[in-house]
């Protein structure tokens, strides 16, 4: 009779040390694919990838009405109140490059038979307000002599276009001045009798020589570190009328007002005139700030 044997079958049975030597293979395969990604980790770290720039700020937008159209009305005004009445041509060329066509034939003044001719001083801007994103009412303040002089306010409408051109595309107006504040009284508060005397000492050596345009002597008045011009027109000083306290009385700080009289030896005119000063003290008092 044939000998039988029996087929084995690959991976039906698997023996301790077969079990052991697969793990064997994993453990190495995991501890090859760690040091590569280590090391792939340390590269980068040696080398990181460059940071965004940053994005570029937007650029603001600029104000409406800008200083463009600030000067404009400004220029505008200037031409519109300066006249002749005997040039009306002159005064009609004047106006052309700030007014649109519509407006050119109505925005001249009618002048009588008596009429005046009327200069411009100083114009500036008192105020102006953004109607919408094109137009504008700028408010310029102007010193027109007729032949006296006078301020008047005058109201300039300015209208922009998409390439940012300006033009006066309505008629101005006159518009009253800015009203007359009601001011709070200012609380002050009388120095020591001792401060009194050494700080009046220091403000009369102080304003002689600043008032004087003697910046060399200011030196010895002020602390180191500290530099204050003296005027640059020459006057004298006429006399100091009072001084108060307007801070607190503590400390080797002072803050007080000096109202005092200016000479001006050449107009023979005396002007009254307050300063806010601050002073310090060391081993004296020390003027550390003039504000006029």
């Amino acid at each position: 009779m044939r000998e039988q044997r029996a087929i084995a079958v690959p991976g039906a049975v698997r023996t301790p040390a077969g079990v052991l030597k697969g793990l064997g293979r994993f453990a190495l395969w995991a501890l090859v694919v760690l040091l590569l990604l280590r090391g792939v980790a340390g590269v980068m770290a040696r080398h990181p990838s460059p940071a965004p720039a940053p994005a570029a700020p937007t650029a603001a937008a600029a104000a409406w009405p800008d200083d463009s159209a600030r000067a404009f009305a400004v220029d505008f005004a200037r031409a519109y109140l300066t006249w002749s009445p005997g040039h009306a041509d002159e005064y009609t060329r004047a106006l052309t490059p700030f007014v649109s066509a519509d407006v050119a034939q109505t925005v001249a003044p009618q002048f009588g038979d008596r009429a005046a001719r009327q200069t411009v001083g100083t114009v500036t801007v008192a105020r102006a307000a953004s109607l919408d994103d094109h137009r504008a009412l700028v408010t310029v303040a102007a010193s027109v002599a007729t032949p006296e002089v006078v301020t008047l306010y005058l109201a300039v409408p300015v209208t922009r276009d998409g390439d940012g051109g300006l033009v006066v595309d309505d008629l101005p107006s006159l518009v009253a001045a800015p009203g007359l504040a009601q001011a709070a009284e200012l609380e002050t508060e009388a120095l020591p009798a001792a401060e009194q005397q050494q700080i009046g000492d220091v403000l009369e050596q102080f304003f002689t020589a600043y008032l004087a345009g003697r910046s060399s002597e200011l030196g010895y008045l002020v602390p180191p570190g500290v530099r204050i011009e003296a005027l640059a027109h020459t006057y004298e000083l006429a006399g100091i009328s009072s001084l108060a306290s307007v801070g607190p009385l503590t400390g080797r700080e002072r803050t007080v007002l000096v109202s005092l009289r200016a000479r001006d030896p050449e107009a023979h005119v005396e002007y009254p005139l307050r300063y806010r000063m601050t002073l310090v003290r060391r081993d004296r008092w020390y003027v550390a700030s003039i504000e006029g």
